[in-house]
């Protein structure tokens, strides 16, 4: 039998592809909007717009993205942007 090796070897490399930008925040304070009426009215927990308005998920569902653009009758580039690596 051979003896097994212990040793991890690093198999993923980092590379920064650039970011991506919510302006949800932003977007809701041009219009005068409150997280909890768009929550009310996209039918959204108030809980997930206040984490994209302030930037703290790392994931949007494409429902709670397509509930968002047509209760606000926007674009999906209205409310995120892809930011190119610098």
């Amino acid at each position: 039998m051979a003896k097994a090796n212990k040793e991890i070897k690093e198999i993923m490399q980092v590379v920064d592809y650039g970011d991506i930008e919510l302006k949800l925040d932003k977007l809701l304070n041009d219009r005068n909007i409150s997280t909890y009426e768009l929550s009310n009215k996209a039918h959204i927990r108030f809980q997930t717009i206040q984490n994209l308005r302030k930037r703290q998920t790392t994931r949007i569902d494409f429902n709670v993205l397509a509930r968002i653009c047509y209760s606000l009758d926007c674009k999906v580039q209205d409310v995120i942007e892809y930011k190119e690596k610098k």
